[in-house]
């Protein structure tokens, strides 16, 4: 299985290549994978400067449609005429979430199907070089002002396969990643396909509804990410305090699946408000009680041991169902050095056999 590792670009740009440099010193990592998110450091100017100077395969996990498909496809090819000869680019799509929302209205919110059935669709088509004829996205056009009586291309198309694999929070997306994308991203941070999730049968049914849906396209290849969560410290106490920066960002972005399934309201609606009134990511982790923390089961957290006993249960979920890659994914740890240390000389180490069966 191979295995990513994932970073969050709230670190300056030289911190944040930095971390992407221990990492491969800690572990040879097979992908570093870049979370985009407004109000941070460039996610793809982040991504050019790891190209330029790592020899890994690099992705989006994820960017969104609210960012102009056509520059998205631009800016991805040329990321990959940076990245090293044979390393793979890979466009990680998602819907959205409450951090976008904290700066753009939730009235204009693009996370429906047609708009990322586009997305997807769109992108797939320049990075295969193809020409694209407007009119055939109405959503983005009307979104992005398009001229639909024009086409598009790209004039210096991407250097090998750019695959898009799509975040998949939903019956919809499950559906609409087996049909459209080149492979899925399940996470931890949903209520579908956290380890809660995996505990009381909903990841098994949002994987049949994805295979289900394979099954009808008659694909032969079709990869399946698993986005699993950690924040790991000797100090366990202060990783699980860290872990509900995350915790916070997936509660405010699935309140109606959540409210559903039984967890409290009030407290999840306030979280949701620290996102949707732009207090902020600390403030809306601080609106996170231990209680929630541990019923939603987001994150991997605490000491090395807490988080190999957590990855050893999902790995034993996930296990003989065709899944190709793990990521060790943010929030990593109050210490992102300290993490990435203990991530690569313990807990993955502690972890081989479980990876390799």
């Amino acid at each position: 299985m191979e295995i990513g590792v994932h970073l969050w670009p709230w670190h300056p740009l030289d911190e944040l290549v930095g971390y992407a440099h221990q990492a491969l010193d800690e572990y040879p990592f097979d992908q570093i994978w870049l979370v985009d998110a407004m109000q941070y450091e460039d996610t793809f100017t982040a991504l050019a400067a790891m190209g330029a100077k790592l020899d890994v395969s690099l992705g989006t996990m994820v960017t969104f449609p609210r960012r102009n498909p056509l520059e998205l496809a631009q800016r991805f090819a040329t990321l990959s005429h940076i990245i090293k000869p044979g390393r793979e680019l890979a466009a990680g799509i998602g819907a959205g979430g409450r951090l976008q929302e904290s700066v753009l209205a939730e009235g204009a919110s693009p996370e429906s199907v047609p708009v990322v059935q586009e997305t997807v669709r769109l992108l797939s088509r320049l990075f295969a070089g193809e020409t694209a004829e407007l009119a055939e996205f109405p959503s983005l056009a009307s979104r992005f002002n398009y001229n639909v009586k024009s086409k598009t291309r790209l004039y210096l198309p991407p250097v090998g396969k750019l695959p898009v694999y799509l975040a998949a929070g939903g019956p919809k997306m499950f559906q609409l990643a087996a049909q459209e994308a080149d492979g899925i991203i399940l996470t931890q941070i949903n209520p579908w396909t956290s380890l809660a999730g995996m505990r009381q049968g909903r990841f098994q049914q949002a994987f049949q509804i994805v295979e289900g849906a394979l099954k009808a396209t008659g694909k032969r290849k079709f990869k399946k990410i698993y986005s699993a969560k950690i924040s790991v410290s000797q100090d366990g106490r202060a990783a699980k305090q860290w872990a509900k920066r995350q915790i916070s960002y997936g509660a405010a972005t699935y309140p109606v699946a959540l409210k559903k399934l039984g967890f409290p309201s009030e407290e999840i609606e306030s979280i949701k408000t620290a996102y949707t009134h732009g207090l902020g990511i600390e403030e809306a982790a601080s609106r996170v009680s231990d209680s929630l923390a541990d019923r939603l089961g987001f994150v991997v957290a605490g000491t090395p041991e807490e988080c190999i006993a957590g990855y050893q249960e999902i790995l034993g979920h996930i296990r003989g169902l065709g899944f190709e890659h793990l990521v060790m994914g943010v929030p990593l740890g109050p210490d992102v050095s300290e993490a990435l240390s203990l991530i690569g000389k313990k807990v993955l180490p502690a972890l081989s056999r479980d990876l390799s069966v």
